[in-house]
């Protein structure tokens, strides 16, 4: 291959490699010091580079923060879409969407507990793309809930809605405490906070079973 040719994808790598290198170093630091305790020379002494080369990046620590919102949801809804799409029953499903909601803690935990803890301060104008995908997430999220309830898995009279909001909730709170006290692998922490839902949402008939395991 000439020269020429092999040049513009070295630099194409380069670029992404230094951006990664970037947002990682922009997702640490708002996740050590928040959005507002946070500011693009921290971030730039957090990679040991002057502040002016970060403009290549991003222009200001709104996009910063966006970015790294964006990056710490990717491939969130599409996961989701997954799950929903499986023939598989509710418990499972929702035993499912849990670990996928908390995983990114194990990979990506500075993005992770940034767009939980930090999101609310990104200003409007910068949140239409986000909003766009939690809306999608939460949709899919609730209508596992609501399948459930419609074949009978889940109790009647379940407020599908609510439940998705108050399970997201527990998910989003993980980040700020996993490790911190107890030293639970992720797939015991997804099993316990499916557990504690199941125990509450699933007809007497069918709870000890799907907490064992077991076929209903």
């Amino acid at each position: 291959m000439p020269d020429g040719a092999a040049k513009p994808g070295k630099m194409k790598d380069k670029y992404r490699q230094r951006q990664t290198e970037i947002f990682d170093a922009a997702a640490a630091v708002f996740a050590k010091k928040g959005y507002h305790g946070a500011s693009t020379s921290d971030i730039a002494a957090e990679l040991g580079v002057a502040q002016s080369s970060l403009y290549y990046y991003f222009k200001s620590k709104d996009e910063a923060l966006e970015k790294v919102c964006l990056h710490s949801i990717k491939g969130y809804v599409e996961r989701l879409q997954a799950i929903v799409a499986n023939n598989l029953p509710a418990d499972v499903k929702i035993r499912d969407a849990i670990h996928n909601h908390i995983e990114p803690v194990n990979y990506i935990p500075d993005y992770f507990l940034t767009f939980v803890g930090e999101l609310r301060y990104l200003p409007n104008n910068r949140r239409q793309k986000l909003n766009n995908m939690i809306a999608e997430y939460n949709a899919l999220f609730e209508q596992i809930l609501a399948d459930g309830v419609t074949d009978g898995f889940f109790i009647k009279g379940l407020d599908c809605h609510s439940t998705m909001l108050m399970l997201i909730a527990q998910c989003n709170t993980v980040p700020f405490w996993f490790g911190k006290f107890e030293h639970y692998s992720m797939d015991q922490l997804a099993n316990m906070l499916a557990d504690n839902f199941l125990l509450g949402a699933l007809p007497r008939a069918n709870k000890l079973n799907s907490i064992l395991g077991e076929p209903p």
